[in-house]
């Protein structure tokens, strides 16, 4: 975010992300809970109508995950153990009160998470995924525009911690009771059945494992770059990854609203339905991927000093990589999203697992001999190993349904794509990328009939 570099300098805006990165990991403890949660809730609903039995148990864990959560953030708040995680100065902490402002950022986040993954879902068993997505994105821009406001006005990254927290806590507290008066079930807030939740803790074990495996992934890679390579690199780093993220989230708001009808079909063994769907997917999500990269990568530099400032270098080689891994995850993203949704716990485990630990591995190698473009290539590494057994676990759940030759055909753009950028790298003409990916786009769709499915989804 350039504006905790214009504020707070970069160094300041390193110990925010790295406060952030902490904050995410203490509240990954209990995100792959909330989503088994969600996901036995939509199915039993679906299958019985009533889930109360259900929701005594789910809140009592609920609860548990709170507790041990605030538990272990007032050991972190204490300066020398955050000073030890951080690997910032204790003396930095002290004078900007990080301690308290850490523990507020962290409380108002479960509050919000809560609310957001699990109280929010409640509206899809009964058909409202839309709002479900709408209220998610209004928690989203609240909390972002007031980190805006906030460090934009103060300066202050402890100010900022608890304007957050004052935030999410009136977030949390409307959705709560919008929900409850909304839904045709009741929302259990007092009332629980502590022994029962203790055992569903253990039947969303491995979900909840994989999604912090997930999360480790996903931003405690920060507290490894700020170890193997330096501390001035990670905003580099970070804001490269936002801005090749920007293509990730968009293909998870297209898939995302999916899902309600695909766990049912699922339920109901219509495995066809299931397939058909993702094969649209991956139709639109490769032209789209492969048409934006070529139009916006010459504009990424122009881009970058916009968004940063001038305060920091851009780095062609881990954008580069950073698409690739990204066009690896986004076609992997909806099988992997569809594990989670329908509580392929083991399956899910496993794929972060590899992921993590390929990626990490990476990261220190190539921090050894301080190999920057290094980092984009250990996301890449640590996405296509993921991807290759994501693929492997699909068929072997739908044996027929997908051969070999379909998966060959809807893969090879990525991949063509792939080698285009790495072309681009090497030679650094962007008429040679452009033509090469206006060939990809025409000969690899036409070969797998792409374009039929593209129009037969703009139909639905």
């Amino acid at each position: 975010m350039p504006v905790f570099i214009l504020t707070v300098g970069s160094y300041g805006y390193s110990f925010w992300l790295i406060l952030s990165t902490l904050v995410i990991l203490l509240t990954s403890l209990s995100l792959g809970h909330l989503h088994y949660s969600s996901n036995l809730i939509n199915i039993t609903y679906h299958k019985k109508g009533n889930v109360d039995n259900e929701l005594l148990k789910i809140q009592g864990a609920n609860y548990t995950y709170i507790l041990i959560q605030i538990l272990l953030g007032v050991i972190l708040s204490f300066t020398p153990v955050l000073s030890l995680v951080s690997s910032f100065p204790a003396g930095y902490i002290r004078v900007h009160q990080a301690g308290i402002g850490f523990f507020l950022l962290l409380v108002g986040k479960i509050f919000f998470q809560y609310s957001s993954l699990f109280v929010l879902r409640l509206f899809e068993p009964v058909g409202r995924i839309n709002t479900t997505l709408k209220y998610q994105a209004i928690g989203d821009m609240f909390e972002f525009l007031t980190i805006l406001v906030t460090v934009f006005t103060t300066r202050s990254i402890f100010y900022t911690c608890i304007a957050v927290f004052v935030s999410n806590v009136i977030y949390s507290v409307v959705i709560i009771l919008y929900v409850s008066k909304n839904v045709p079930f009741k929302l259990v807030l007092k009332k629980s059945n502590f022994p029962e939740s203790y055992r569903f803790i253990k039947n969303s074990f491995s979900l909840n494992a994989s999604f912090l495996i997930e999360k480790v992934y996903e931003t405690g890679l920060n507290l490894i770059i700020v170890r193997v390579f330096n501390t001035t690199l990670l905003p580099v780093f970070t804001t490269s990854r936002v801005l090749t993220n920007i293509f990730y989230r968009i293909c998870t708001v297209m898939v995302i609203p999916l899902f309600p009808d695909i766990q049912k079909k699922f339920a109901l063994n219509e495995y066809g339905y299931v397939v058909n769907k993702i094969k649209i997917f991956w139709s639109i999500l490769s032209l789209f991927i492969i048409v934006c990269v070529t139009i916006g990568l010459p504009l990424l530099p122009y881009i970058y000093s916009l968004w940063t400032g001038d305060k920091l270098t851009f780095n062609l080689q881990i954008v580069c990589f950073l698409f690739m891994a990204i066009s690896f995850q986004n076609f992997g993203m909806i099988i992997n999203e569809f594990f989670k949704k329908t509580n392929f716990s083991k399956q899910i485990l496993i794929l972060n697992i590899i992921k993590s630990v390929v990626t990490v591995t990476a990261i220190v190698l190539f921090g050894r001999i301080n190999y920057l473009p290094g980092l984009g290539i250990a996301l890449l590494l640590g996405e296509l190993l993921c991807l290759l057994y994501s693929i492997y676990v699909f068929r072997s759940i739908f044996k027929n349904k997908i051969t070999i030759k379909v998966l060959i055909n809807y893969l090879l753009p990525v991949v063509l794509f792939c080698i285009s950028l790495l072309i681009y790298l090497w030679l650094l003409n962007y008429w040679v990328f452009l033509l090469s990916n206006l060939v990809i786009i025409i000969f690899c769709n036409y070969k797998s009939n792409n374009f039929k499915n593209i129009k037969k989804s703009l139909k639905l």
